[in-house]
Parts: C-alpha cells; sequence; structure tokens
C-alpha cells in the first residue's frame, strides 16, 4: 500500500466513526493527528469528496456525506499487452500509476491535456443521472511511459452543475527578464457527491 493509500485509509478510519452530516476534524487537526503535510491531507479528502463519502460546504467545513449522485464520468483506456490481467478491482483499490509503477513497472514520465465545454449525449445523461445535453466539462488525457509509447488515453466528463475548474499559477521569468505567471495545472473542484470510473483495455 502506497503512502498516499494509506493515509486515505487512516482518514477513512476516521469518517467512519463519525455520523452523516457529522463535521470531520479541520485539515491542521489531522494533520497532527496523523503526522503528515496539509497537502497529503488535502489530497486524502479530495478522494473522498470525489467518492461521495465526503461533502464540503463553502466557509463551513466537510462534512459526512449520504450516498451523493453520480458526480462525474471517467473512461480508462489502455494498451492490455502493457498492463495483462488488471482488472475493475484493481482501479477500485490501488492508484492506477501506483499499478502501472508497482507490478508492472512503468513509470509516466509526461502527458497531455485538454479541456473544453461539452453538452452530455443518451449514454453519459443516464452514468450521471442528468437530462440529455446538460452542461459539462470534456477532459481528454494521454499519458506517456518512458519508453515514449501511449500507456494511457483517459475521458473524463464531469458535471457542470457540480464541479469548478480552478487553475494553479506559478511564477515564469522571461527572457526579458521580466516575471510573469505560468499554468501549473487545472484541477476540477468538486462541489458534492461522487465519480464513477470504468476502464477499457484495449
Amino acid at each position: 500500500m502506497g503512502k498516499q493509500e494509506e493515509i486515505r485509509e487512516r482518514v477513512m478510519d476516521i469518517v467512519e466513526a463519525l455520523t452523516v452530516g457529522q463535521a470531520i476534524p479541520a485539515e491542521r487537526r489531522l494533520c497532527e493527528l496523523l503526522g503528515v503535510s496539509r497537502l497529503t491531507v488535502r489530497a486524502a479528502l479530495d478522494e473522498l469528496v470525489a467518492e461521495g463519502y465526503l461533502t464540503r460546504r463553502h466557509g463551513s467545513g466537510t462534512y459526512v456525506s449520504e450516498d451523493g449522485e453520480p458526480m462525474a464520468l471517467e473512461v480508462l483506456h489502455v494498451p492490455a499487452a502493457m498492463v495483462p490481467d488488471l482488472t475493475e478491482a484493481d482501479l477500485e483499490n490501488a492508484s492506477f500509476y501506483d499499478l502501472l509503477q508497482d507490478r508492472y513497472g512503468v513509470t509516466i514520465v509526461s502527458g497531455t491535456q485538454t479541456i473544453e465545454p461539452t453538452v452530455t449525449n443518451e449514454e453519459e445523461s443516464e452514468a450521471l443521472g442528468v437530462p440529455l445535453h446538460s452542461p459539462a466539462f470534456l477532459f481528454e488525457r494521454t499519458t506517456l511511459a518512458q519508453s515514449g509509447q501511449p500507456i494511457e488515453f483517459v475521458r473524463s466528463f464531469y458535471r457542470g452543475d457540480r464541479y469548478r475548474l480552478v487553475t494553479e499559477l506559478l511564477p515564469r521569468r522571461g527572457r526579458n527578464g521580466r516575471v510573469g505567471l505560468q499554468e501549473a495545472r487545472s484541477l476540477p473542484i468538486v462541489l458534492e457527491g461522487r465519480s464513477g470510473r470504468s476502464d477499457s483495455n484495449q
């Protein structure tokens, strides 16, 4: 079990000791209890929010939630020859990237991701429980292994009424010496609910 997965399980133990609607300890307190950084705790909380175990309320805190409605649909395509015997249960119990590294010896070195607004078709609407042609965000990501071979293609549909996009900006010094900002990454931030994931080996 990786470090992040271990922290997630320890946070989950705390959550399971609470009742529905009850606030979990603040991030700072969780850091003290678990002996890890705030970034590590926040990553674990993000996973539990995405899975529907927790709900964030702006300006209030994070609470134990009931089983929520699906918020996202993610379809993963991987070359079957590079991940023999990979199962859906594997993806439910561990990070895909951890599996690539630990089980198959594959290291991710780079990737490209696009983000665009879209609307749901019939299949996506049914899976997400929303009306046909509901607004959504479409993420498409291709990642490359150290060998240069594509190892993953992901299409993710995020409900437009349950997510907002947050872009992290970092300082960058240009050739003229002036300091500006460049985009580091864009993340879909969960408002409430849970995500669903399916896999497809090609």
